[in-house]
């Protein structure tokens, strides 16, 4: 065994806080920790100790907690219309108050905020009666609003139209792929059928759409290829999100054979395209990501990995077939080795990383597209939200008291808006996974204090 980080992690039983280990062994790479109390726990982060450690090893050169985070994701309710076996917050019913924030406090809390991006999420968003006067407001103050649902009011055309109307510019929806019976384990409901009209609506609308799907094993790994291939066919879609399920909520006492994490998710990736996307080029894409964003001094998630394909007349092709990513990859690690010495210089190594990854016959068929959706997305302005020649894939996760590494969530980009269920105040409430493993608690010591 070799020992790569020590970190701060919790228990899963107590959810007391300990060290814990990242640490290579036997071919894999784990998060290793041990609590007094209840011994030894551990999870395989990645069974690629190569690509593993150098891209941690980049990460923490280039990154720290004093970057911005680029969005907000606000919860206007916590109410939700369906019953999900996953959901971070089932069985925590009982302390979820409900609380919603009215219209004149959200804008009363917003008005002054700096942050340009909002996603609107909860609970469910659209169980908000009033959600079209809540985007309205958002819009009203320059915020690009998207809302994260799980479709199913989107399957009445009116109602979508309304809230297109209202200012909304994109969607991400849930969806798992084809199989119902995937809906049936994960969801607890055959809701294939209202998902897909949903679909079709955003389509007619021609609304930006992000799939944002849950990866389990034995349930749907399948569905990774077969929702790329949907988006590739759909260019209303511009991204697909591959998830997995944490250890909280729903999901705690699920067999650990049914976890994966979003390293797993690119070797599926890679199989099931034999080959045609290489974990190596996920990569070296990943590291211009995280230098680009580190850059811009904007936070981002080692538990967050992307990658992009361009569209083309009958098919669609991987991004390192424009770009000469081989190229990059010396100037990165220019870049990250003088990144914390002097940002002008580590500027020039990144404009150099930029300028050899387009010593391509084919780069100049997307520069024009990289120029604009990129300048948008630095700028702050919702341009990028609406390309069709690009659609991006993106593998994560959320911290749970298995895999929470306080290294990594020190620079999570994921904060939260929403109602403080003692003061019933709206306010910033930090990180999404800490928020949920604050409820696991609250649950810990209601369940002790009942024996």
């Amino acid at each position: 065994m070799k020992i790569i980080r020590r970190t701060n992690s919790i228990c899963p039983a107590c959810l007391k806080p300990i060290e814990a280990f990242v640490v290579e062994e036997s071919g894999r790479i784990l998060l290793r920790k041990n609590c007094a109390l209840h011994g030894d726990y551990e999870i395989a982060l990645s069974e690629h100790p190569e690509y593993y450690k150098k891209l941690e090893e980049f990460y923490f050169e280039i990154m720290d907690s004093k970057k911005e985070v680029l969005e907000y994701e606000f919860w206007p309710t916590l109410k939700c219309n369906m019953q999900c076996q996953i959901c971070c917050f089932k069985g925590s019913e009982g302390l979820l108050k409900e609380l919603e924030p009215s219209c004149t406090e959200i804008e009363e809390f917003i008005k002054d905020s700096r942050v340009n991006f909002y996603t609107i999420s909860g609970g469910e968003a659209t169980c908000r009666e009033d959600l079209d006067k809540i985007i309205k407001i958002l819009v009203r103050h320059g915020k690009i609003v998207t809302m994260n649902t799980n479709g199913i009011k989107l399957a009445d055309l009116q109602y979508l139209i309304k809230l297109r109307d209202a200012g909304l510019q994109r969607v991400n929806m849930q969806f798992d792929g084809f199989a119902r019976e995937g809906y049936m384990a994960l969801r607890g409901a055959d809701v294939l059928e209202t998902k897909l009209r949903a679909l079709e609506n955003l389509k007619i609308l021609d609304l930006p759409t992000v799939l944002n799907a849950t990866i389990t094993r034995n349930i749907n790994e399948g569905a990774v290829l077969e929702l790329i291939n949907y988006a590739n066919k759909n260019d209303f879609i511009n991204a697909v999100t591959f998830f997995t399920i944490c250890y909280i909520g729903g999901a705690r006492d699920w067999s650990l054979n049914n976890y994966i994490m979003p390293d797993e998710v690119v070797d599926i990736l890679e199989r099931q395209t034999n080959c045609r996307i290489t974990r190596r080029n996920v990569f070296l894409l990943q590291k211009l990501h995280f230098a680009i964003k580190s850059f811009f001094s904007q936070k981002s998630c080692l538990y967050n990995s992307i990658y992009v394909f361009i569209r083309s007349a009958k098919s669609y092709e991987p991004i390192e077939k424009f770009l000469n990513l081989n190229n990059a990859e010396f100037w990165l690690d220019r870049y990250s080795q003088s990144y914390k010495k002097s940002k002008r210089v580590s500027g020039i190594f990144l404009f150099m990383a930029i300028l050899s990854s387009l010593a391509n016959p084919r780069s100049y068929r997307i520069i024009k597209e990289i120029f604009i959706s990129g300048l948008s997305y630095f700028l702050k302005t919702g341009r990028y939200l609406k390309s069709k020649r690009f659609f991006y894939v993106s593998f994560s996760t959320g911290c749970d008291p298995y895999k929470i590494d306080y290294s990594i969530v020190n620079n999570c980009q994921n904060e939260t808006i929403a109602v403080n269920r003692e003061t019933g105040k709206l306010e910033h409430a930090g990180r999404v996974c800490l928020y949920s493993i604050g409820l696991e608690k609250e649950n810990l010591t209601a369940r002790q204090n009942n024996g």
